[in-house]
Parts: C-alpha cells; sequence; structure tokens
C-alpha cells in the first residue's frame, strides 16, 4: 500500500510540476497523459470497476482518498471517488478505512465553521 500511496503522490507532484511549467492546450494533454497514467486503466475505468467491486480499483481508491494529493482537479476526484466507494461493497476493514476519512472531512469542516 506505501507503494500505491507513494506513486500518487509523486504522480501529483508531476501533474502539479505540468501545471506550472507547461502553457495552455499542451497542459491539458501532459494532464490527461498524467491522469491516464495515475488511475490504472483510465480515470473512467477505475470509476466503473469501483462500482463492480473490482477489489484493486476499491484499493486504488482507498488510498488516493486516504493520501489526499494535491493537484489541479483533486479534490474534485477525490470527491468523486468518495461518492463512488461510499455504494461500493466494501469489506469491513475498507469501510472502516472509508469512514476515518469521512470523519476526518467532517473535523475539518466543524472546524472552519465560526458560531456566533
Amino acid at each position: 500500500m506505501q507503494n500505491l500511496r507513494d506513486f500518487i503522490r509523486d504522480t501529483a507532484g508531476q501533474i502539479r510540476k505540468a501545471h506550472h511549467e507547461i502553457p495552455g492546450s499542451k497542459f491539458v494533454v501532459e494532464y490527461a497523459r498524467l491522469i491516464d497514467r495515475l488511475f490504472p486503466g483510465g480515470f473512467a475505468k477505475t470509476f466503473e470497476k469501483i462500482q463492480t467491486g473490482d477489489g484493486s480499483a476499491i484499493e486504488f481508491g482507498l488510498v488516493y482518498v486516504e493520501a489526499q494529493p494535491y493537484f489541479f482537479r483533486s479534490q474534485y476526484i477525490r470527491t468523486q471517488l468518495i461518492r463512488k466507494l461510499k455504494h461500493a461493497d466494501l469489506s469491513s476493514l475498507q469501510a472502516e478505512r472509508l469512514k476515518r476519512v469521512l470523519e476526518s472531512e467532517h473535523e475539518k469542516k466543524m472546524k472552519k465553521k465560526t458560531w456566533v
């Protein structure tokens, strides 16, 4: 799992670097290439596999949401993965991992709120 986490973070770093160094439409091409590299079988295919209960896709999704990589559109992707994982057939250990992610998100939101 650590290798997968390192791979996700490394690829996120490459996307951030490309975003800062490559202009306009050339970045879009590089971004698409890196996203396809990041998601085994491609972005859309990973979401489909999570829905069908593919264990490796579910594990990838869990590691991604746990790692919280930061790059262009990363939080959108994370939100979409969380939605898919909520409806996936998870093992008890996987469900516990997702629960920890969701609880952490809830705590962050509560800290941001200001009470009058």
